[in-house]
């Protein structure tokens, strides 16, 4: 057999395969093994770390594909196929993917030989052994795998435009282990076939993993559209529900992205359309939200903040740095002590508020390990400062994550202990709020510290869930009064007669009192009628660092 006719059946056999290749999700291949030249169906290069559909040097080319640790083994089968009359190859092994992740196929070949008997092709069929399946059983709708498939596929035919909308029911894993896996299923299975319902003939629906389904259309799309379907399908399933004598009550949530096949990958869409639900939960859930790039940038911006103080906190608290913020006795006019105050500079986002920051170590629980070096290092300063006024008091912020979550009372023992400051010269501050009252943990901390006669001040006091039964009790010895109502006094008189109140309510209970937020003199001449006990405000000083304070208060004191 001459060259050319060779060359001539191998090209006759290649166009065949790529014809069955479109026919089925496989991948047909042929190799030539005499002249080393291997064809596959053109999809494996978009599926796949291969770079052409048809190429010489196989061997090489296979090195690229074939995760490493299977490509021996693969390497001995063919060389079986070659030198040792081998006829047939069927292994399952792994290939990568156009990203790089394993993946495992079944290929299975036919050795066919020439006119002289002797081995020439070796043809079959590669198969992703995870895509055998492509119907959810318990929804009966396809798999992320084919909406993934129709998507590329669309996508390499023509430019669209379209939306994708994620629905998922609400507190799903709650109902799985209240009522059972099978209810839970009966609940995916009603879902499918309302959405299934409410579509029309341009939408398709699609089973993603755990209690999720999602809507694809990329015809007919108006604005509004994916929420009005929204609507429809909820209103659906409250029918549904009632029908059923709300023996199946639930809620769904969805999260929808808009987009331009042009501009749109495929899993950049998953990324926005998760978020969009992600926020709809955030949200209240029972809700629809529509994907917003600035809501997505602000919320990778969280993320990259998130992660930027953690590797801080593992960096041995860099950037951290404590503030102060004095204190004042009202009847001596002279320094009493100073708020600690959490300062961070970023190395890639420089200083940034507190306001941004703090919430996002609370959120994180890195509050915690970070909370235990202000306890330590406001102590330690506020031993440094002793020498300059003995009875030099620091009041240091817990949160409510720091009360709930760790042994904040232990720790702080410790570290007084450790320090070897008087207890007298600690006071911990409480920012009131809601968890406050409803949390037996946080209310059996607070007791534990008001036991061992360690001071507590409430922070903000009329600004979230004031309670007189903070002072009724006796729960906190130092109330502090926020500065929304400090500001006001000199204009509403309702705002002077309900400090004034306050105050002599507390010294009546033998508690003392701090004003916040005192900035000019005449604030100061006006809240001095009311006899408060301390002032903390910018009249005074703002938050500065150690070396600041101890030269505006000390004459450069350490």
């Amino acid at each position: 057999m001459d060259a050319g006719r060779v060359l001539v059946n191998f090209e006759q056999m290649k166009y065949t395969l790529s014809i069955l290749g479109k026919c089925t999700d496989d991948y047909f291949y042929i190799w030539d093994i005499k002249q080393d030249y291997y064809a596959i169906s053109e999809r494996a290069v978009r599926d796949f770390r291969l770079s052409e559909a048809a190429f010489y040097n196989t061997g090489e080319k296979f090195r690229k594909v074939v995760h490493p640790e299977d490509f021996p083994k693969l390497e001995e089968d063919l060389r079986a196929i070659k030198e040792k009359g081998q006829r047939t190859h069927n292994m399952e092994y792994r290939w990568l993917d156009s990203d790089g992740v394993p993946v495992w196929i079944s290929c299975r070949g036919e050795v066919i030989l020439d006119e002289d008997g002797e081995v020439r092709y070796l043809m079959g069929r590669i198969s992703e052994i995870g895509k055998k399946n492509k119907i959810d059983k318990v929804t009966s709708l396809y798999n992320e795998n084919i909406l993934k498939q129709n998507y590329q596929e669309l996508m390499e035919e023509k430019e669209f435009s379209g939306y994708m909308m994620l629905i998922g029911i609400d507190n799903f894993k709650e109902i799985n282990e209240k009522y059972g896996h099978d209810f839970g299923n009966r609940i995916l299975a009603n879902l499918a076939y309302i959405v299934k319902k409410n579509i029309q003939n341009s939408e398709s629906v699609y089973r993603m993993e755990g209690d999720c389904v999602v809507i694809f259309d990329y015809e007919n799309v108006y604005d509004g559209k994916a929420k009005e379907l929204y609507k429809r399908i909820r209103s659906s399933i409250d029918e549904s529900i009632e029908e059923n004598g709300y023996k199946m009550f639930h809620t769904i949530s969805a999260g929808a992205v808009y987009f331009d096949s042009g501009e749109s990958e495929y899993d950049r869409l998953m990324e926005q359309m998760n978020f969009a639900l992600h926020s709809a939960k955030l949200k209240g859930k029972n809700t629809f939200v529509l994907y917003e790039q600035k809501e997505y940038e602000s919320y990778i911006r969280r993320l990259d903040i998130q992660e930027c103080l953690r590797r801080a906190v593992e960096n041995d608290f860099n950037g951290f740095e404590l503030y102060y913020q004095p204190i004042m006795d009202v009847e001596l006019n002279t320094i009493h002590g100073a708020e600690a105050l959490i300062r961070w500079n970023s190395e890639k986002y420089g200083f940034m508020s507190p306001v941004e920051f703090v919430p996002l170590l609370e959120e994180s629980s890195l509050i915690i390990p970070l909370g235990r070096w202000i306890l330590e290092t406001a102590l330690k300063q506020c031993q440094q400062w002793q020498n300059q006024v003995s009875n030099f008091r620091m009041n240091i912020n817990l949160s409510f994550v720091q009360l709930q979550k760790s042994n904040m009372l232990a720790d702080a023992e410790e570290c007084i202990s450790r320090i070897g400051i008087d207890v007298n010269n600690v006071v911990f501050e409480v920012t009131e709020s809601g968890e406050i009252e409803t949390s037996q943990t946080t209310q059996n901390v607070l007791k534990g510290f008001k036991d061992r006669s360690i001071s507590l001040a409430i922070d903000d006091f009329g600004t979230g869930y004031s309670n007189l039964r903070y002072i009724k009790e006796k729960m906190f010895d130092l109330i502090k009064i926020d500065r929304i109502f400090i500001q006001n006094i000199m204009q509403n008189e309702y705002d002077y007669i309900l400090v004034k109140h306050v105050t002599e309510l507390a010294h009546s209970m033998n508690l003392m009192v701090c004003y916040e937020g005192v900035e000019t003199e005449e604030e100061l001449e006006m809240v001095k009628r009311l006899n408060p006990d301390y002032i903390q405000g910018y009249y005074y000083g703002k938050p500065m660092n150690a070396a600041a304070f101890a030269k505006q208060f000390f004459q450069g004191g350490a």
